[in-house]
């Protein structure tokens, strides 16, 4: 049986720019005092109960705050998530989440809570353009393609790099779909130092995509900033611009990736209806180190929040986070 942890939080004023601090007691070990300014929010999340055998000793607090990067005309939103129990000046290894397209950062959220609770740092952020919800600032839906995702990836990594706690040599990227492909080109910039690289069903059918909706000429285009050859159409849930299309057409993935010398996890659902295994299966040949992991029975989407356009179809599951999830802490554990 799942219970709370018991942890008091005192507030103290501090005499300093500090102003206020909130202090963490956990059940066991030192406390631990953060700066009220850095905090969005506590959430106190389950830990295990030492008298259920089968319940995993899990720290029982996650302390999630806003975190923005700004640079290059544009204003980044995310949160990080943090194991509470860590003082705030020990450097963790950083794992950052990049979402699917149409989506925003809170997609990631399942996945940046069950890593910090396993005692990393994460961050979840909106990419500039991603979707009219995007709380990132600075461009438009009409002018995001996937390299400007990569500039707001590689912006964020040199933001976080700088940050007190987050260990700026063992930085792993973990991006879904989209997100993937762009995590996926990024890991390739060898001068930024990224440790690991997580995929899942990451959209290196894109140009494909692309070439496929310019064979019905006027039709497939669709107006060309609705959809731009792909819209709708292309199973994403949205309808990419013109630029963005203008970005991937004719563009080679296979021949952007593989230089990346660390090790590369690939997890692709095997009913996925968007993005066919097939084209993660291909990008496992590439990488010196890599390993697929087929999902059995999954559709595009590990979970709700990230099923893509064609839901449950073809057996597809809402959820196979108690799959997928293991899988990610095994290699982090592993491999930073």
């Amino acid at each position: 049986m799942k219970r709370f942890a018991s942890i008091t939080l005192s507030l103290l004023a501090v005499a300093s720019v500090c102003a206020q601090s909130v202090v963490v007691y956990p059940k066991s070990g030192d406390p631990v005092t953060y700066r009220m300014a850095d905090i969005d929010h506590i959430e106190f999340l389950p830990g295990g109960s030492a008298e259920d055998p089968n319940e995993p000793n899990l720290p029982a607090d996650v302390l999630i705050w806003e975190e923005k990067c700004h640079g290059n005309g544009v204003s980044i939103y995310g949160k990080m998530y943090r194991p509470g129990y860590e003082s705030p000046a020990k450097k963790l290894p950083t794992v950052i989440l990049s979402h699917s397209a149409s989506l925003t950062a809170d997609a990631m959220n399942v996945y940046a809570r069950a890593i910090a609770q396993a005692g990393f740092c994460a961050y979840a952020f909106d990419f500039c353009g991603a979707c009219n919800e995007s709380r990132s600032t600075g461009r438009t839906t009409d002018e995001m393609t996937p390299f400007t995702e990569m500039d707001d990836l590689k912006l964020v990594i040199s933001h976080l790099k700088k940050m007190n706690g987050v260990d700026s040599e063992k930085i792993c990227l973990l991006g879904s779909s989209l997100g993937g492909l762009v995590s996926a080109l990024t890991a390739e910039d060898a001068s930024l130092g990224i440790a690991g690289l997580i995929l899942f069903y990451p959209a290196f059918n894109i140009p494909d995509l692309v070439a496929m909706m310019d064979q019905f000429g006027d039709l497939g285009n669709l107006g060309g900033s609705l959809g731009g050859g792909l819209g709708n159409l292309g199973g994403f849930g949205m309808a990419y611009s013109e630029a963005f299309c203008n970005a991937m057409r004719g563009y080679d993935v296979y021949a952007n990736i593989g230089s990346f010398a660390h090790k590369v996890l690939i997890l692709h659902g095997s009913e996925d209806m968007i993005v066919k295994i097939s084209y993660s299966e291909q990008a496992v040949e590439k990488y010196p180190d890599a390993t697929l992991f087929t999902v059995e029975g999954a559709n595009h989407g590990f979970n709700a929040d990230n099923l893509g356009s064609f839901g449950s179809i073809m057996g597809g599951s809402t959820d196979y986070d108690s799959i997928v999830i293991p899988e990610v802490i095994k290699y982090l554990n592993t491999h930073l």
